[in-house]
């Protein structure tokens, strides 16, 4: 199943239309190549002790999140480097698709963040980028 299928299922398991995955997914790509992202695969990092370590029902797992993408695997991980996230983050490449379904899947995700290329001129605090609010994603989608 290829990636964007599998987002379109997941869609379609929350109870969206596959049309309507498709012009959100569409939507997307479209906002991200006006802002100039060619960039077809995004990356992230996991840290030690994150979310994927927390116990179901567990005040870590409730908090909400940030999925943060970069447009390559070197600012990723200066990112994390620069903020000390976790004493090894593990570099995590998602295309657009999957970044979606994520979002979708896991409702402590309250937004996406694909980061602004350089990633260098962010030092403190969230780089620049497109954002996407859990909630406005979900009012495309409908």
């Amino acid at each position: 199943m290829s990636e964007r299928d599998h987002f379109i299922a997941v869609a379609r398991a929350q109870g969206f239309s596959a049309e309507a995955a498709e012009a959100a997914l569409a939507a997307l790509h479209a906002r991200l190549a006006h802002r100039g992202v060619q960039a077809r695969r995004f990356y992230g990092y996991r840290t030690a002790g994150g979310a994927s370590g927390a116990t179901a029902g567990s005040a870590a797992s409730q908090r909400p999140r940030l999925l943060l993408l970069f447009q390559s695997a070197d600012a990723a991980l200066g990112f994390a480097q620069r903020h000390r996230l976790g004493r090894s983050p593990r570099l995590v490449a998602l295309s657009l698709a999957q970044a979606l379904a994520a979002l979708l899947r896991h409702p402590a995700i309250h937004a996406l963040l694909i980061a602004d290329e350089p990633a260098e001129e962010a030092r403190q605090g969230l780089p620049p980028g497109l954002r996407l609010e859990r909630e406005e994603f979900i009012n495309l989608l409908r």
